[in-house]
């Protein structure tokens, strides 16, 4: 896991200032063989070991975070890691001319998610912080469902954009998201 520091997060939609607490997240998305181990089943799509586990429901990656002590990120402290300092549109600054070199979107990905840990990390030693899978957060969204936040293998470069946010039916499993704890 790696420390993040405390902050806050600007939200995009009524630019107020949300104060985030001091936590540890995950380097990565959680794997194939990590969810495997702990829950006894691996429902992905694609299939790896090192590759991220995907169709899981907000339900299954609350309780995979869980067994292990942990938890799922809220929203805003996805953000706060994600943007590991910056206040650009994407950590690593505000253009998309570097997003290959940070995350697997729909241009560079072939169509399937790709092993965890393989793009640059950001400053605070995140990796996929953008694309690969959408995760899951312990977020409600105001208009129901849960918020997922990252861009993933099937969306543009653009939806890796560190405010980017959607929504999701809880109960719904998806080949493109999966999740990450925290502590």
């Amino acid at each position: 896991m790696a420390a993040v520091p405390e902050g806050s997060v600007v939200r995009a939609s009524s630019k107020d200032a949300v104060p985030v607490d001091a936590f540890h997240m995950d380097k990565t998305e959680v794997t194939q063989e990590q969810y495997l181990k702990v829950m006894g089943e691996n429902p992905s799509y694609f299939k790896g070991k090192n590759l991220p586990v995907e169709k899981v429901n907000w339900h299954e990656a609350d309780a995979y975070c869980r067994k292990l002590g942990k938890r799922l990120p809220t929203e805003w402290e996805w953000e706060l890691a994600a943007r590991a300092g910056s206040d650009t549109t994407f950590y690593w600054g505000d253009s998309l001319q570097e997003a290959d070199a940070h995350g697997w979107h729909k241009k560079n990905a072939s169509k399937k998610t790709h092993p965890v840990g393989e793009k640059q990390p950001n400053a605070f030693g995140l990796h996929d912080m953008a694309g690969n899978v959408w995760e899951w957060t312990a977020s409600d969204h105001e208009n129901g469902g849960k918020v997922q936040r990252g861009g993933s293998w099937r969306n543009s470069a653009f939806s890796m954009r560190s405010s980017h946010r959607i929504l999701s039916n809880p109960i719904y499993r998806y080949h493109y998201v999966g999740f990450r704890c925290a502590r």
